[in-house]
């Protein structure tokens, strides 16, 4: 830290430590800096105005603020008055409003007690640092990591945390985030939200509009996830190593273990995908991760419930999915849905997934996340057909004979297979369920 900031930190602390009037902040500002220094009084007006309630839960903030003023520029580039800490005056940082029920957690070491770690593991466990990124393979990398191939092409990176790590983010997940609610439009992850619920208002429309996000949780700004824990009522220590616990810097070596693209689109995606792997993302197999996603998107949510509003659409997102639907109007102006569609998603630092893009007429079959929706929401009629005949067939000839990709408890296989299709169409579910009965298992 460059001394000019440690003495508007200083300065900070010591506005924080007292009654917010202008009479107690310049008093304790000089103390602070051994005189009656003329440009303190400034300074402690700027941040009146700035803060007209004591900011204890945004201290740094305040240092920022105080460190970017001309007064103490002047203050301390000036030798007959040079800016120098003579005593430092201790501030407690406090909780902000609390929103939501969550715990209280005003500095770091009460942070490290109620996850039940030192202070010293916190420190690693959150590498606000960064060091993660320079790492070599072994013990002290907080993350394992594994290149998966997509089914629809391309690589996805899945980044496990370590056993440690993983306990400390479960903690947070049901101790923190369960508590603080995405918005409606979001139902992947959610609690009491699904799949069905997520296409269920689409069914019946003319249209069905769909996008795909491209490297939805990487692409999470790290400022979005700040303002997740500050709006919860989190001080800046805290929130820095909240932050911290839940995202990751990836090794540039594991980052240039990707298989290299085949064509200029995957070239210029893979490239997209190095940078924000290499900046603070959300790791793609922490189990915080789904949860902050939901919650950081929310003001991207908030603008497309709005613009769906504004032109007769409704709108729903499942993870990095979203639909769009509506009656003939909107499918007369879909080119202008989708591209105001595409201008917030830039404005929020998303990117549709390029190719991705659908656009369904009620005369097409209309499918979101490999649901039909032209009528009502159910699976494929190819696929309950398939099903069908499979149970059919266990009945007849035996389980045996249809186990041809050997798994391994067939039995427990086709029953999820019959709940899916019973989750969205429980009529037909029931139709499986009873052939499924009447097969004999050994």
């Amino acid at each position: 830290m460059s001394e000019r900031r440690v003495v508007a930190q200083a300065l900070a602390s010591a506005f924080l430590a007292g009654p917010w009037t202008l009479k107690g902040l310049v008093e304790r500002g000089t103390e602070v800096v051994g005189g009656r220094a003329h440009w303190v009084a400034s300074l402690a007006r700027s941040a009146m105005i700035f803060f007209p309630r004591p900011p204890h839960a945004r201290m740094e903030l305040l240092g920022d603020l105080l460190a970017s003023r001309p007064a103490f520029v002047r203050g301390f580039t000036d030798p007959s008055a040079r800016a120098r800490i003579v005593r430092w005056i201790a501030s407690e940082p406090r909780m902000a409003r609390q929103p939501w029920p969550v715990p209280e957690l005003p500095t770091q070491a009460d942070l490290a007690a109620w996850l039940g770690v030192t202070v010293a593991q916190l420190d690693w466990l959150a590498d606000v640092p960064g060091i993660e990124r320079t790492s070599s393979p072994g013990r002290w990398r907080r993350y394992r990591y594994t290149w998966i191939p997509k089914r629809s092409g391309g690589e996805r990176l899945l980044e496990r945390p370590g056993l440690d790590l993983s306990l400390v983010q479960r903690k947070l997940l049901h101790g923190i985030l369960a508590h603080i609610p995405p918005h409606d439009a979001a139902h992947g992850f959610v609690a009491g939200r699904s799949v069905r619920s997520f296409a269920e208002p689409h069914a019946r429309q003319a249209v069905v509009v769909r996008v795909d996000l491209e490297d939805f949780f990487f692409s999470v700004r790290p400022a979005r996830i700040w303002a997740v824990f500050r709006t919860a009522g989190y001080p800046d220590g805290v929130v820095s190593a909240l932050a911290g616990l839940c995202t990751n810097r990836t090794p540039s070596a594991v980052v240039s273990q990707a298989r290299r693209p085949d064509s200029l689109a995957a070239a210029s995606a893979r490239w997209r995908l190095g940078r924000r792997l290499e900046s603070r993302h959300l790791p793609q197999g922490a189990p915080t991760s789904p949860a902050l996603a939901n919650l950081a998107a929310y003001r991207l949510d908030v603008r497309l419930s709005a613009l769906a509003a504004a032109m007769g659409a409704k709108y729903t997102r499942y993870a990095d999915d979203l639909a769009f639907s509506g009656g003939d109007a909107l499918a007369r102006r879909t080119h202008k849905l989708l591209r105001y569609v595409s201008q917030i998603l830039r404005e929020e630092g998303f990117t549709p997934r390029t190719g991705k893009t659908r656009v369904m007429h009620r005369s097409t079959q209309q499918r979101l996340a490999g649901v039909v929706v032209n009528e009502h929401p159910s699976v494929r009629r190819v696929d309950y057909e398939r099903l069908k005949a499979i149970l059919h067939l266990c009945r007849t000839r035996g389980p045996a004979s249809q186990n041809t990709e050997g798994h391994p408890d067939f039995r427990a296989h086709l029953l999820g297979r019959i709940a899916w299709v019973a989750h969205l169409h429980p009529a037909r579910g029931a139709k499986l369920r009873a052939t499924f009965d009447q097969i004999a298992w050994d």
